[in-house]
């Protein structure tokens, strides 16, 4: 699986908002992190601030600032998602790594793992003391990672010895692998594992000629040698074939792109370079856990743990249990990953009731669909583009509502699916399409971070029999919603209760607002809690509340919230909004 970052170097623009719209969008295409160049001059608190806001704006994406002096703190703050760029000493090809590594402040085995001076991996309080007591979960205490540029040969002892990431500026792919081979021997000599360090080949980009082609001697051939580093310049299609072939040929463990222009190359990258290299197998379509090694499948650093043992407790970060805040991380990262996929609800783009279709066509959309009561009865010539159970289709078929996922409805036509729908004897046809404009659009979910404030315990009353409302829909209409009983809690010092529907034995679904509803949230939210115990006790987590379908695609047909489930608090929790 190929290895991607990309640097975003806007010296022209000191200010935070703007890197940190670009960071956002490097974290929706999945890459590994971004390196930053400080606009500010040497590195200093400055940095500290803009890794902070960057770190506060995402999740996941790994961030790593050149030549960071407070590495420790810029760990913490990012919660394991930190490296540091080490600018290799002006050491001779003679001079040892232990020297080189002194001098460029990377720690020896055994001693401090942060340079002297830097607060490292615990808090601190007024006086200076660190407060053991406020200590973050070990997965956010990692030394951070190092970053070193081996594309001259003065620094390899360096990264061979020291670096978890190694960048390397080659202009073929022999040339690329050479040095791969040669820092790894050198790793070995050192004592390291096999696959130390990560090399990535260091490439300028420029995609300005948006779909075009590779100019001569910057596709196939490899890249333009300049005197900036090796330049490829072209399109995002030919960019994606240059690096597939590269990793293909064991040239690099991935790559570290530099965009000419950050603000138009790097959307580029994401909505078309890395979109195919998804689509090939070749790179991931969700991170592997929440560090900046997890991304790149390093093993974490044995800790440095200084004075007498301490006595096992139950691991907190800022009041809250490590566990449970790690599974709403986790339940993030699923979210974005069902929303963003081929066929989530983003690639929806109409819902055609066949009722509204008297002669049984449908918007762009070939063949003649009719309902007969009992299904659609689809009728199709050859040569539409049809295809029934992933075959070409011609003539004439019954078809029932689809069941199963979206990507596996019976019809589709190309990449599209047309999943068939009943809803109340009404038969309707929706499109899935992958291409869809808020697919490529979409900048992510905004989202409260965790407060365990907000998850309480509740329960569970069932109805002595479901009682079904007509409650409006999204799309307009009125349709039954079955309700099974009522959900009660406290919140605020109040006690409060929503009604819940409930499939079978499984998870509860509330329908509910809130005093922030078409403010600062979408207009209503649903909450899944988990399936009540025999006593009907459950978990009211609203940390987890969730946008509905609707508020991604328009087509959907959200029921609104049943009469008493709009509460009279502010609900600052969960999913608010999209980006």
């Amino acid at each position: 699986m190929l290895h991607r970052a990309a640097a975003l170097d806007l010296a022209d623009h000191p200010g935070t908002g703007p890197r940190t719209e670009l960071v956002r969008l490097a974290e929706h295409g999945r890459l590994d992190f971004v390196t930053l160049d400080d606009p500010g001059g040497p590195p200093g608190p400055e940095t500290l601030d803009l890794v902070s806001a960057m770190a506060a704006a995402t999740r996941r994406i790994g961030l790593v600032p050149r030549g960071a002096a407070t590495s420790g703190l810029l760990d913490r703050v990012a919660q394991g998602r930190a490296g540091r760029w080490i600018e290799a000493p002006d050491a001779g090809v003679g001079s040892g790594a232990g020297e080189a590594g002194r001098a460029a402040g990377v720690a020896e085995a055994g001693e401090v793992p942060f340079p002297a001076g830097e607060l490292g991996d615990r808090p601190v309080d007024g006086a200076g003391a660190r407060d053991e007591g406020a200590c973050p979960d070990p997965s956010y205490r990692l030394t951070p990672l190092h970053l070193v540029d081996a594309s001259n040969r003065g620094a390899r002892a360096l990264a061979a010895r020291y670096a978890d990431v190694a960048l390397v500026r080659a202009a073929t792919p022999a040339g690329a692998a050479a040095v791969r081979e040669e820092l790894r021997v050198r790793a070995a000599k050192s004592g390291r594992e096999p696959g130390a360090p990560r090399v990535l080949v260091s490439l300028r980009v420029d995609l300005g000629g948006g779909e075009c082609a590779a100019e001569p001697g910057h596709g196939g051939g490899g890249p333009r040698p300049t005197a900036q580093g090796p330049l490829y310049r072209g399109g995002p299609v030919d960019l994606a074939d240059l690096l597939a072939a590269w990793h293909c040929e064991g040239a690099a463990d991935g790559f570290h792109l530099v965009p000419v222009e950050p603000r138009r190359d790097l959307e580029r990258l994401v909505n078309g370079t890395v979109a195919l290299l998804q689509h090939r197998g070749l790179f991931r379509t969700f991170y592997p856990g929440g560090t900046l090694r997890e991304h790149l499948g390093l093993a974490r650093p044995a800790p440095h743990v200084p004075g007498p043992k301490k006595t096992p407790h139950t691991k907190r970060w800022n009041g809250m249990a490590i566990d449970a805040f790690d599974a709403w991380k986790q339940w993030r990262e699923k979210r974005e990953e069902s929303v963003t996929a081929p066929y989530g609800p983003l690639a929806l783009t109409g819902t055609h009731w066949i009722e509204d279709q008297p002669e049984g066509r449908l918007p762009d959309i070939p063949g003649i669909w009719l309902a007969d009561g009992e299904g659609i009865v689809l009728t199709a010539a050859e040569g539409e583009g049809l295809q029934v159970d992933r075959r070409p289709f011609a003539g004439e078929i019954r078809l029932t509502a689809d069941t199963g996922p979206e990507a596996a409805a019976r019809v589709s036509l190309g990449e599209k699916r047309l999943v068939v729908l009943v809803r109340e004897g009404s038969w309707g046809v929706r499109v899935y399409d992958p291409g869809a404009e808020a697919r490529r659009a979409f900048r992510g979910i905004a989202a409260t971070e965790y407060d365990p404030g907000w998850s309480v315990p509740g329960r569970f009353t069932p109805y002595e029999a479901q009682r079904v409302l007509r409650l409006g829909n999204a799309d307009g209409r009125t349709r039954g919603f079955a309700l099974a009983g009522e959900l009660s809690f406290t919140l605020a010092g109040r006690e409060r209760t929503l009604a819940v529907a409930r499939q079978g034995g499984g998870p509860l679904w509330a329908v509910f607002a809130d005093a922030t509803s078409g403010d600062t949230s979408f207009r209503f939210r649903f909450l899944y809690p988990q399936a009540p115990d025999a006593q009907g006790r459950t978990t009211v987590d609203f940390n987890r509340a969730q946008l509905p379908p609707c508020a991604f695609a328009d087509h959907f047909l959200c029921p609104l919230p049943p009469p008493g489930n709009t509460l009279d608090t502010a609900v600052e929790a969960g999913e608010r909004t999209l980006s």
